[in-house]
């Protein structure tokens, strides 16, 4: 007879599980420099959404200013056609609102 011990069910997991472990420790060791570092770097991602949004809100001033402009010189190229255009959009949209 022989005394051969049964091979445990789990054997060829155990790689599998120290790599999952190792790579658990790493991921929480680096989640842990990133919580450290997170409070020093928000002051700058703040500045920097701050000033994208002065930008965007600049270059939408000059848009909306270059339109008004425009409609502006329109109308007083064509003053007769623009108070028609003006009465018939007025008239279409109290016919829509009415309802």
């Amino acid at each position: 007879m022989t005394d051969k011990k049964p091979e445990p069910e789990n054997a060829n997991a155990t790689p599998e599980l120290e790599s999952l472990r190792a790579e658990v420790k790493h991921l929480t060791e680096e989640l842990a420099k990133a919580r450290e570092a997170h409070p020093r770097n928000m002051g700058d991602t703040v500045e920097e959404f701050r000033e994208t949004a002065e930008d965007f809100a600049e270059g939408l001033s000059e848009k909306a200013q270059e339109g008004w402009d425009e409609l502006q010189e329109q109308i007083s190229k064509n003053p007769v056609q623009s108070a028609l255009v003006a009465f018939g959009l007025g008239f279409v949209l109290s016919r829509l609102l009415s309802r």
